[in-house]
């Protein structure tokens, strides 16, 4: 008997020691969870580029906060595709070093051959320019994609300036949702909410919501939206006095008042850019000068005047033409850079120093029927005291 219990409790004491044995293999250290932010921040930027945009920021929620606001906010990107569409894009990645502006270019194969009409994460929305009204949204990450269903309502295929179409994300509700907006005659709007798997979409249905009521004087022509923070629409309809904005979180439309300035009309006369998560509005009132507007408040259409820019001064002639004004594409986020494009045969991509103010050409070949395509990410944020200290120097 005494053996027999001796031996039960030999194997007692064996089972206690290994499940405290596996227990402790649980509770093994993070190395990385006891860095603070800074020495974390370190080593992330030893990294390309590229991998932290496609790869390891998608690691925890950590990360991606101390990636995206502490270091990819310095950097701006675009993409370079011809504009008729093809497999092959250039990604560009620009960033700010000690002595200016770096380019760093990357191809991509898109495994589909369409235009990109947006981009907000690592998700491209792309438009077939052959099959009517299909569209195709791909991973940047996991190099996976999926078409969508049909629109419920055709506007004649998603080309050209017939409808608007655009990619955004809600983050109350975890989802993306691409909104398609067109004429009927009058305008109809439309949405297709998109979880993370992308590669089951055949289920999903569109759904009719509440149109704009007003869409400017140029009834049949829809630009590409600006997209803020991966929430705001804002689509330029040639208009003097409105832009036709859209909270896709709250699915609604929203005439946003462009900001008044008695001298001058807005007529033809302004560009949209998004600035470190703003709406920026630059209004050319002359031949030279240029002021930036940002919209502070969506609801009440409530812009302030953040400074102006005299593009005549130390520029050179092969930036400014006269009347054709080069037109913003991006900004550097969180700093003082304006990235414009030359129009015409001999285009080019330029950076505007706020703080400087100079001019310099970018090392980059653009091809005139190249079109530029700029991201969103849901998660951006601005600091506007960084805008307003440079007015406030210049």
């Amino acid at each position: 008997m005494k053996q027999n219990e001796m031996k039960t409790r030999m194997k007692r004491c064996r089972k206690e020691s290994e499940v405290e044995q596996a227990s402790r293999k649980k509770k093994k250290v993070d190395c990385f969870a006891i860095l603070p932010d800074d020495l974390l921040l370190d080593i992330f930027q030893k990294l390309p580029s590229d991998v932290l945009r496609y790869k390891i920021r998608f690691v925890c929620k950590r990360w991606f906060s101390v990636i995206t606001n502490r270091i990819l906010l310095d950097h701006a990107s675009l993409i370079l595709e011809d504009s008729y569409g093809c497999h092959m894009v250039r990604l560009m990645d620009i960033c700010e070093e000690k002595q200016g502006l770096k380019m760093k270019e990357q191809y991509l194969e898109i495994p589909y051959s369409g235009r990109i009409k947006s981009w907000c994460d690592e998700f491209l929305l792309i438009t077939d320019l052959d099959k009517q009204g299909s569209l195709y949204i791909y991973d940047l990450i996991t190099k996976q994609g999926s078409f969508l269903p049909p629109c419920s309502t055709s506007c004649g295929g998603h080309y050209g300036c017939k409808c608007g179409v655009g990619l955004s994300y809600d983050k109350f509700k975890g989802v993306y949702k691409v909104v398609h907006v067109f004429f009927g005659p009058e305008i109809q709007c439309e949405l297709l909410i998109l979880k993370r798997n992308i590669t089951s979409c055949d289920s999903l249905k569109w759904k009719k919501i509440n149109s704009p009521y007003y869409t400017g004087q140029r009834r049949y022509y829809w630009d590409d939206p600006i997209s803020i923070q991966g929430r705001y629409f804002h689509w330029d309809v040639h208009c003097s006095k409105y832009l036709v904005s859209m909270d896709t979180v709250k699915e609604r439309f929203h005439p946003t008042r462009l900001p008044v300035f008695d001298a001058f009309t807005m007529n033809k006369r302004y560009f949209l850019v998004e600035m470190g998560g703003f709406l920026a509005l630059l209004h050319k009132v002359s031949i030279d000068m240029i002021n930036i507007w940002m919209l502070k408040d969506y609801q009440r259409s409530k812009w302030e005047n953040m400074r102006s820019i005299n593009i005549s001064n130390n520029l050179c002639s092969s930036f400014h033409t006269g009347n054709a004004l080069p037109f913003p594409v991006t900004c550097v986020k969180n700093k003082r850079y304006i990235i414009f494009r030359k129009p015409g045969s001999k285009t080019g991509l330029y950076s505007y120093d706020l703080k400087d103010k100079i001019i310099r050409k970018l090392d980059v070949d653009i091809d005139p029927s190249e079109r530029c395509v700029v991201p969103t990410t849901a998660s951006s944020c601005f600091e506007v005291g960084s805008l307003c200290s440079l007015n406030q120097k210049g």
